[in-house]
């Protein structure tokens, strides 16, 4: 394959629209901070609940039964595409998203990931290697300030953020959360008590964790131009 088969629309696009489109998300950006950040809610309606059914019907096993389990716990869901459900603010969850499509993982047990769950949560920078030696299904985005994992059900989700955030906090070394969680996730299956995947051990943050981190392209060239786009746009 050559090189330029391999090139992306962003190789394509005329330069006017690359400033354009930089100047606007500049111009947003500012009217984000003035009046304060709001991360994605989605949608505050529901999927009709037979149309939901609909789209699971063919769905691997796996992937149906996690769908059906979230879907008897929290309703319909609030929107739907053939690959996916999504749930917004469904319980303690941000966003709960049921997957078609599966993946192998092998921690703890043999499974596949089908549902993925957010919290609010801002993860420090010098702990983000730490919690990646956990397990690679926590998915850390510090700029939303969401944290997500996937598994194959919630118990599992909720256990592993539990060792998130004792790693964050300190309390355990991934380490430590690694061999807890195969102790737990054992309990969990069986019936049996199992508290860290039951209910979050601990307070969920109030409010936007988010983390827009800090300005580095110091560029006259890019002011100037950036300055007449906002005229020629008219966002002055």
């Amino acid at each position: 394959m050559s090189n330029n088969s391999q090139k992306t629309a962003a190789s394509k696009a005329p330069a006017e629209a690359r400033l354009k489109l930089a100047t606007t998300a500049m111009v947003s950006n500012q009217k984000l901070h003035a009046k304060g950040y709001s991360s994605e809610k989605g949608s505050i309606g529901t999927i009709n609940l037979e149309d939901a059914k609909k789209i699971i019907k063919e769905w691997p096993a796996t992937s149906k039964m996690a769908a059906e389990n979230t879907i008897n716990f929290y309703g319909p869901p609030n929107e739907a595409t053939s690959s996916r459900l999504i749930w917004y603010n469904n319980g303690p969850w941000k966003r709960t998203i049921a997957f078609r499509d599966e993946v192998p993982h092998d921690f703890p047990e043999p499974h596949t990931d089908v549902l993925e769950q957010f919290i609010d949560y801002h993860v420090p920078a010098d702990k983000v290697g730490l919690v990646a030696q956990l397990e690679g299904s926590i998915v850390i985005d510090r700029t939303k300030g969401e944290v997500s994992v996937h598994c194959d059900n919630e118990g599992a989700n909720t256990l592993s953020l539990n060792m998130m955030h004792e790693i964050v906090t300190g309390k355990r070394t991934p380490e430590e959360a690694r061999a807890f969680i195969a102790k737990e996730i054992v309990e969990y299956v069986l019936g049996r008590p199992a508290p860290y995947a039951e209910s979050f051990q601990f307070e969920l943050p109030i409010g936007e964790q988010w983390d827009t981190d800090i300005t580095i392209v110091q560029d006259e060239e890019l002011d100037q131009a950036v300055s007449k786009m906002k005229q020629t746009l008219g966002l002055d």
